[in-house]
């Protein structure tokens, strides 16, 4: 008895663990589940219901990031009109957190997932070598245009989704 009652919250406690959580910017999407681009401070202010902080940049100018209680880092480049055409978007460590753009799951959704849902639209798939990129974590960085949106979709050792770049410009030859 005490072996099916341990091996029963065992498995209770396993799915509350990997459990996947709703990021809480749902009120952002469009119905078609896209992050509509730019995007004012204001309303992410507003919307994510947590004070920016703001860290300033000499290349790139203000970067705002918003971290939820759900475990969603929300961060933005800002401009001087306030608004922000490009959005990264991660989970904290070891948050399953769905409800996203297009919707991904941070770590949920898998590359293989990922090449599925924009087999179409995909412009380059890259595999990162750690020697020539030293302290970088991902192991692939998936690259697409949907519509007017360039997306950088970036994958863990374990091929599932680390961080979502969106952004209104091909951030590639920006640089």
């Amino acid at each position: 008895m005490n072996k099916i009652i341990l091996s029963a919250f065992l498995l209770l406690l396993t799915f509350n663990c990997i459990a996947q959580k709703d990021a809480g910017i749902k009120a952002l999407l469009s119905k078609n589940g896209e992050l509509s681009l730019p995007v004012q401070v204001k309303t992410l202010n507003k919307e994510l219901k947590v004070k920016p902080v703001v860290t300033s940049d000499d290349t790139y100018g203000d970067e705002y990031t918003w971290n939820t209680p759900e475990g969603l880092s929300f961060s933005g480049l800002v401009s001087a009109d306030k608004t922000s055409s490009v959005i990264f978007l991660k989970a904290a460590k070891g948050k399953v957190l769905g409800g996203l753009p297009y919707g991904l799951t941070l770590n949920g959704s898998t590359l293989k997932d990922c090449e599925s849902k924009f087999k179409t639209n995909i412009l380059e798939k890259q595999k990162l070598n750690p020697v020539d990129n030293p302290g970088e974590t991902s192991s692939f960085i998936l690259k697409v245009k949907k519509g007017i949106y360039y997306i950088h979709l970036a994958f863990d050792a374990q091929l599932k989704l680390e961080q979502i770049t969106l952004a209104t410009v091909n951030l590639d030859a920006a640089g």
